[in-house]
């Protein structure tokens, strides 16, 4: 078991993003946002509840490393302005590392496509829950993935990989985490396979070159984990075509609009990331923004994304004039 229970005070992350992301087709029910290149809050089942802090990448050679959120050196992209399939491409001394970000349509996962090349001989994926919206009460273990539960609550979470993990470990924010097995160790040595109760962090070392990483939302461990291993038998490519399959017929709607030249990327882009702030179980209702402001010192969930009457009707009357008429209506 961990040491250092139960760590850290909990926080959220920046509200300053990057990108966002959901699955517009299909049945899933999670949201994701990209902030200084890596994943900041995942939100299950609901845009009002946000159960990750962050998921990120350490890269490392011998005993020099480097968390990529912290270097940032990176560039985001989208295959088109209205296609928001983000893909995070980070630089480092002689390494680069691609970062894929997928949303399974089907199933309340996140498939993270890796692919790292140059002088690297380690990567680490490092994942923060907050399971139950608070970072406080919750519970991590290793076995086949990495796993954490909100104690009390009915939300659990499963990472697995396509080529499972070379080493893997429990513990808690700011004592047994990863991060702080680097800073002291200059590479993993850890190997806690618990952490309960508490702000807790989970950190895998992944086969180098290619891969996936999945990360799968239920009420139950045994759930996620059917859920993110199905993800990753299905494929990325099969997963990455169903996903930009439901933007790219988003974004050929908005192409038969009447749309001002000068303005047509900003216009489809925007259209686009306000198409992600709409929720599935209460359909209509818009936040305002997949965001926590000043998140890195609060924990609480007050912030933007929650449904504010004058935002949601300023994004109903946008989506109205682009022609989408049925999301007005939801609205309404």
């Amino acid at each position: 078991m961990a040491f250092g229970g139960p760590g850290l005070a909990p926080t959220w992350t920046s509200s300053a993003k990057d990108a966002v992301t959901t699955a517009l087709n299909g049945t899933s029910r999670v949201w994701l946002t990209l902030g200084h290149g890596i994943g900041n809050e995942i939100y299950w089942p609901s845009t009002g509840q946000p159960q990750v802090r962050d998921l990120g990448f350490i890269v490392a050679n011998g005993t020099s490393w480097v968390e990529v959120k912290r270097r940032a050196a990176y560039e985001v992209s989208t295959p088109a302005p209205a296609v928001l399939a983000p893909t995070v491409v980070h630089h480092g001394d002689g390494w680069t590392l691609r970062l894929e970000w997928i949303i399974d349509p089907e199933r309340d996962v996140v498939l993270v496509a890796y692919h790292l090349e140059g002088a690297a001989d380690a990567l680490y994926v490092l994942v923060a829950p907050h399971l139950g919206t608070d970072g406080r009460t919750n519970s991590a273990w290793t076995g086949r993935g990495l796993h954490a539960v909100a104690d009390h609550v009915d939300a659990a979470l499963c990472v697995s990989s396509d080529r499972g993990f070379e080493q893997t470990s429990a513990g808690y924010v700011g004592t047994s985490d990863g991060w702080q097995d680097l800073d002291q160790h200059g590479r993993m040595t850890w190997a806690f396979t618990s952490a309960p109760t508490g702000n807790v962090a989970l950190t895998a070392r992944l086969p180098l070159g290619s891969g996936a990483v999945a990360v799968g939302f239920a009420t139950t461990p045994e759930g996620a984990e059917i859920l993110a291993r199905s993800s990753l038998a299905d494929g990325v490519d099969a997963v990455r075509q169903r996903f930009v399959s439901g933007w790219e017929r988003f974004a050929a709607a908005l192409a038969g609009e009447r749309i001002d030249p000068r303005w047509q990327h900003l216009t489809e882009q925007s259209a686009a990331v306000l198409a992600c702030h709409e929720d599935r179980k209460f359909p209509g209702a818009t936040v305002a923004s997949l965001s926590v402001p000043w998140g890195n010192d609060r924990t609480d969930l007050g912030g933007y994304h929650l449904v504010w009457a004058r935002d949601c009707v300023e994004v109903a009357l946008a989506r109205f004039a682009l022609g989408d008429h049925a999301a007005a209506r939801r609205t309404l």
